[in-house]
This record gives C-alpha cells, sequence and structure tokens, in this order.
C-alpha cells in the first residue's frame, strides 16, 4: 500500500493566534505613539507661548511704557528673540503667531496661535488658565489667544 501524503494548506490555528497578537501589539504601540506625538507637540507650543510672553514682558520692562507697537518683528529688533524666529507657519500646527498690544488695553499683550486643533486648544487653555488674563478660542478659525 502506498501512502498518500497530503500537504497542510493554510495556515495552522496557532500560527494565525501569534499573528493576531503580532499586529495588535503594532496598532497599541503606533497608537500610543499618536497620543505622545500630540503630547509633545503642545508642550512646545506651550513654551513657545511662554517665551513670546516673556520676551514681550522684557520689551515692556525695557523704555516701553506700553505693549503699543510690540510684534515679533520688533521683539526680534530689541534683540528678545532670534533673529532666526520666523512666526508664519511655524507652530507645531502648521499656523503662524502673532504678538500685538491688547486692543481694549496696551498694558496688555495678545499672544496668537493660528490652525490649532480644537483638542489642542483646549488642552492650552487648561495649561494658561492661571497664568493668562484672558484666554480664547475661536473653534471656526481655529485660533487660540491668550492675553498677558
Amino acid at each position: 500500500m502506498k501512502k498518500i501524503m497530503q500537504k497542510n494548506k493554510g495556515f495552522s490555528l496557532m500560527e494565525l493566534a501569534i499573528s493576531v497578537g503580532l499586529i495588535a501589539v503594532l496598532v497599541s504601540v503606533v497608537a500610543a505613539g499618536g497620543g505622545m506625538m500630540n503630547k509633545c507637540r503642545l508642550q512646545r507650543e506651550a513654551q513657545a507661548v511662554e517665551s513670546l510672553r516673556l520676551a514681550s514682558q522684557n520689551y515692556l520692562s525695557g523704555k516701553n511704557l506700553t505693549y503699543a507697537g510690540v510684534s515679533v518683528a520688533a521683539l526680534k529688533n530689541a534683540g528678545l528673540l532670534p533673529n532666526n524666529f520666523d512666526p508664519a507657519q511655524a507652530n507645531s500646527f502648521g499656523g503662524d503667531y502673532t504678538v500685538a498690544a491688547n486692543e481694549q488695553d496696551n498694558t496688555k499683550v495678545d499672544i496668537t496661535l493660528a490652525s490649532v486643533p480644537s483638542s489642542a486648544g483646549t488642552e492650552l487653555n487648561d495649561v494658561f488658565k492661571s497664568r493668562a488674563d484672558a484666554i480664547s478660542y475661536d473653534q471656526t478659525g481655529r485660533v487660540w489667544k491668550a492675553t498677558f
């Protein structure tokens, strides 16, 4: 009698279980990495706003009595920001930084970030709620603004 060897076609149950487990681990690592990237972006923006705030305060403590005329260019000209600082599309979300005197009170300064996603706007609000005089987030224009 001749034995007929039959080849198994396909994967065993154990091979499938291992493959599914590896895919699940990879998906969880990628998902966790995305969350860490968002936190890094948020932290970078919080530090940038704080740097702009401190540069603005130094501008005021110089020979200026109000924030009238303050801008990123004025801060750079005064040597309070590096010359290579470019406010156009420079934030982590692809938007601009702006620094300007507050329209109602020129003894206060407004720092604005454009193209901020709503989740980041909410988190920036939480970071600066105790430090800023006022905070706002325009969801339509995706603009976050803090007044110091």
